[in-house]
């Protein structure tokens, strides 16, 4: 996509609360935006990076969403259904009290996020790997991901 094209193709930087539908943001950079509440339907976010910006709340439905990029913001109470998150990078970022449903994260990476309350139903996460995240409170199908936890320590002994 040509420079210009994409300029074009930004949302407002103020985008809260607004739904945006089927919009194709291929390998764009969104830096220090607000989509506080906005809803992200039926989109093409593939391969986009996202740095220092607020998606508080926000909705994501039915996006493809492969190997984006998430640095340094915050999505607290956001929600995520039927979204291919399939090798996605999440770093330095607050997912506390996010529900996630219905997922391919598999071969994603998280580093260093907030995880508390966040609640994840059938979901993949073949290959995922996950350091330095809180999961207090946090369930996966239902489970506490600290019993999940304690019964993986308990099986390999450590």
């Amino acid at each position: 996509m040509s420079e210009e094209a994409n300029k074009q193709a930004l949302p407002d930087p103020k985008m809260s609360r607004q739904t945006i539908f089927g919009e194709k943001f291929l390998g764009t950079v969104f830096e220090e935006d607000d989509f506080d509440g906005a809803v992200f339907h039926a989109g093409n976010l593939y391969c986009v990076a996202v740095t220092g910006s607020n998606l508080d709340q926000a909705r994501i439905e039915e996006c493809s969403m492969q190997d984006a990029q998430f640095r340094n913001m915050a999505m607290a109470n956001a929600s995520f259904q039927a979204v291919d998150l399939h090798g996605v990078s999440f770093r330095d970022a607050s997912l506390a009290g996010a529900s996630v449903m219905h997922l391919d994260m598999n071969s994603s990476r998280f580093e260093h996020l907030n995880l508390n309350e966040s609640v994840y139903n059938s979901c993949a996460f073949v290959g995922a790997k996950f350091d330095d995240c809180i999961w207090e409170d946090a369930t996966i199908d239902g489970i506490a991901v600290r019993d999940l936890l304690a019964a993986y320590k308990e099986v390999h002994n450590e």
